[in-house]
């Protein structure tokens, strides 16, 4: 359903650029495809979004109520998905080895000039300052997208205090690439964004695995009571449908690379329904290793005891995507 961030990081890329003469650039028919797919990607997108609304509209009008209640929820559960602390350090570790090769890059660049005999010292820091500016403005372009993403007005108490702990430096960070004192030192000049990107990785292996505070992360979920919403993976009757009733406060975090969280959904029947709730990965293997185990329980039916219970049987979950 509609509403919240939808952060991907496919968002955030680097733009093409031809920066050295050893570097290549696409020929034009390459590029002709490539608009072309693109294009086409775009018209199918669009179209499934149009029909997407479409449906949703025809539902808000059958139950408004329970429709925005979901929409809500959705857009919460898309806010925790990547919080602005693992948003900076997922986004800076995707594009590390880009970053290393744009630093040797300028090393070899600023050799270049250095090894010009035709150049006096002050065109020779000129041109090395113009060349720093070119091959770091695709680092900086990732950066202040990034920026303008976590720039913008906190709506929870965890986003507040990234803002007053991290933005300062941040725009420090951009400011000292984009104005590098000595622009001949690529180590030096990189430097700042290195000492950044070391201070969220501190963050994380300081707590691998801790919990947060749902209050903390997203004051909406944390204070839903009652809700309309039925209980996600539940296979239920009109009779015995379990809705949401409220979430738990404690949001535990996985000591994994992608941090998924633990939610523990209450039910209106009284239960306690735990999820595991994942951002940057892909469901789709998640969903055949169920598939599978489901069928292996079907095939271990047989193997029971005396008493008729089953001697063989896996668990296995629902996986649910938020689109």
């Amino acid at each position: 359903l509609e509403g919240g961030l939808k952060f991907d990081f496919s968002e955030i890329s680097l733009p093409k650029d031809c920066l050295s003469q050893n570097n290549e650039c696409h020929d034009e028919n390459e590029n002709e495809e490539d608009d072309n797919y693109d294009s086409d990607n775009e018209d199918s997108t669009n179209a499934l979004q149009s029909c997407f609304k479409t449906m949703v509209d025809t539902l808000s009008k059958q139950d408004p109520e329970t429709i925005a209640q979901v929409q809500t929820l959705v857009k919460e559960l898309r806010r925790i998905t990547l919080l602005w602390d693992e948003l900076w350090l997922g986004t800076l570790a995707q594009h590390q080895t880009e970053i290393s090769k744009r630093q040797q890059q300028l090393e070899y660049e600023i050799e270049k000039v250095n090894e010009n005999p035709n150049l006096n010292k002050e065109e020779k820091m000129s041109l090395i300052a113009e060349k720093h500016r070119i091959i770091i403005k695709p680092i900086v372009f990732v950066l202040e997208q990034l920026q303008e993403i976590t720039s913008a007005e906190a709506e929870t108490p965890h986003e507040r205090e990234f803002q007053e702990k991290y933005l300062e430096e941040i725009k420090n960070v951009i400011q000292k690439l984009k104005n590098p004192e000595n622009p001949d030192k690529p180590q030096e000049s990189l430097q700042p964004l290195k000492t950044i990107q070391k201070q969220f990785q501190q963050k994380f292996h300081r707590r691998a695995s801790y919990t947060l505070k749902m209050q903390s992360i997203s004051p909406v979920l944390a204070t839903i009571k009652n809700t309309l919403i039925a209980m996600p993976g539940l296979t239920t009757s009109a009779k015995t449908r379990v809705t949401i009733s409220h979430v738990s406060n404690a949001v535990s975090i996985l000591p994994t690379k992608t941090k998924p969280k633990k939610l523990i959904f209450y039910g209106s029947d009284g239960q306690t329904y735990t999820y595991l709730f994942k951002g940057l990965e892909d469901l789709h293997l998640d969903e055949r290793i169920m598939q599978f185990l489901s069928i292996a329980n079907t095939m271990m039916t047989n193997n029971s005891d005396l008493s008729g219970r089953n001697l063989y049987r896996a668990r296995h979950y629902s996986v649910i995507p938020l689109g």
